[in-house]
Order: structure tokens, then sequence, then C-alpha cells
């Protein structure tokens, strides 16, 4: 009886030891039925918390084609809501809409309060008084002007509606690697919002038609090392997860081209996540690859 009372004991401290510990969070785009349950907190409820968000505030590195693609708008869509004009310059701790309705009240507002400020400014100098004040102006316009270049962040590469890519038509499309399809697209809230190709590291990725590096580097949580390519006004392309990024942003790249080598940067498998977005929103990219 005693020996028994040893073995419960000893059982009890055992269980209580393995279930102490924290789990380690994961963020992947792809996970696996064997660590689904797992996972703190996925990619795509990081996604969708966004996208849920009427709101975003600017950090350091941030690109305006960054912001759209994990809120799930098109860069233009993004653009207007928050009237934002060439060059297209956001600064670190700006408030960007990421909603229709909410765009529309700020603007409201901002020409509400533009009016009362018109209404309560009557010009009261005369002659020389005048121009002094308006030199003193200019000067604090300079001085305000020249600070803001200094803090400005990423722009998109030669403006939103590049001419090089905007009007091209995207005809053909090819597979960007070699590998197992292991995870496929689904069109639900949390779903798959793409296609994963496994293959061994080191595995040579190609654009899957021809366009523009608009963004490329490991600034969105989840991707790892991510190249997003625009391929005209209405398409853009995704590769993420990359052990080495082999382009850089501006760069015109050509279908078939090789931009990057397989890895597992942000996930925990040597894979490939892929997507192709119109307008803003994913879709599946296997009703446009070509079937193999």
């Amino acid at each position: 009886m005693k020996n028994l009372a040893v073995v419960i004991f000893v059982l009890w401290g055992l269980l209580g030891c393995s279930a102490s510990g924290p789990r380690a969070p994961v963020s992947d785009l792809t996970l696996s039925k064997s660590n689904s349950n797992s996972h703190s907190k996925s990619l795509r409820e990081v996604n969708s918390s966004v996208k849920k968000s009427n709101v975003y505030k600017v950090q350091a590195g941030d690109t305006l084609y960054a912001i759209a693609w994990q809120s799930g708008l098109d860069v233009e869509t993004l653009v207007n809501y928050n009237n934002i004009k060439p060059p297209y310059i956001i600064h670190e701790g700006q408030t960007l809409n990421l909603n229709a309705t909410k765009a529309k009240k700020t603007t409201a507002k901002s020409n509400r309060t533009s009016q009362i400020k018109d209404k309560k400014s009557p010009t009261q100098c005369t002659g020389q008084s005048c121009d002094k004040n308006q030199g003193k102006k200019l000067v604090e316009k300079k001085t305000k002007a020249y600070s803001a270049d200094k803090v400005d962040l990423k722009t998109p590469p030669k403006a939103v509606n590049n001419k090089k890519t905007g009007d091209r038509k995207v005809t053909t499309w090819h597979w960007p690697a070699k590998g197992k399809l292991t995870k496929t697209f689904a069109s639900s809230q949390l779903g798959m919002k793409g296609i994963s190709l496994s293959n061994q590291r080191g595995t040579a990725i190609y654009a899957a038609t021809s366009g523009e590096v608009v963004y490329a580097g490991s600034g969105l949580s989840g991707y790892g090392n991510l190249i997003i390519i625009k391929h005209n006004y209405d398409y853009l392309s995704a590769y993420a997860h990359n052990e080495k990024l082999l382009v850089s942003e501006n760069s015109t790249i050509r279908a078939g081209q090789k931009i990057a080598i397989m890895g597992d940067s942000g996930t925990d498998s040597v894979h490939l996540h892929f997507e192709i977005r119109y307008r803003g929103k994913s879709v599946d990219p296997l009703r446009y690859l070509p079937k193999r």
C-alpha cells in the first residue's frame, strides 16, 4: 500500500511538470495537421485582425504595398482612402484608414476643420508687416518640408501607377518552383490564401510572370523573407519563406527569372508559400498556373 502511494505521488509530480511549461507561439501560413492546435496565434489570425481593423499606424520600414498586402486592399484603394498624393510618402506614426466609411468620415471632418480655420483667419496686416509675415511663413514651410524628408519611410516604387507595369497584360503564368504541392487555396476567411510547394533547401524560386518588385524584405510578420511582384494594375504575386532573396525593390523582372532560393524563414519547414492577388484580393493560383 505504501509503495502504491509513492507511485501515485511520483506520477502526479510528473504530470504537474509537463503542464507547467508555456508553449512557443507559431506564426505560419501553412500550418500542418500536427501543429495546427498547438500554435497561439497563426498568421491567418494576424492578417484577419488587420483586415477587420479600421485604421493602421505606420511603423518604421513600412511601405504602402506592404500595408495594402496585409490589410487585403489594393494599393490604389489604400491611397484613395487616405488621399495620399504623389510621391506617395508615408511617415512613421501616421494613421491610415483601411475602411471606406472611416475614410469618408475623416475627410469630412478635415474639410469642416479647414473651413472653420479659414473663417477665423482674416488678414489684418498691411504693407511691410504683411511682407514680413509672408516671409516668415515661407521660412517655416521650408524648414518643415526639409525635416519631413529626413523621416520619410519607403514609398511605392516610381509611384502607384507605374507605366512600366501598369498597362501590361498578363497572358501566361509559370510555376514559381519545382516541388510537391502540399497546401492549396481555401476561400474561407481564415483559409489558406495561396499554395505551398515543398522541396529541398536551396531550390530555385522563379518569377511566375514578368513585372516589377514592389517589396523585398522580412518586415511582414509570418512571411519570412518575402518578395512581392507587381505585374500590372490588377495583379500581384508573392513568394514567402525564402532562404535568400536575389532581387531588390524597384527591379524589373522577366517571367521565369530566378528571384530567390527556397528556405524556411518565418516558418518551421522548408517550402515556398505562393500567392496571387487580383485587385488586392487573394485568388486561387491553380486557376492561373498551367496544369502539370
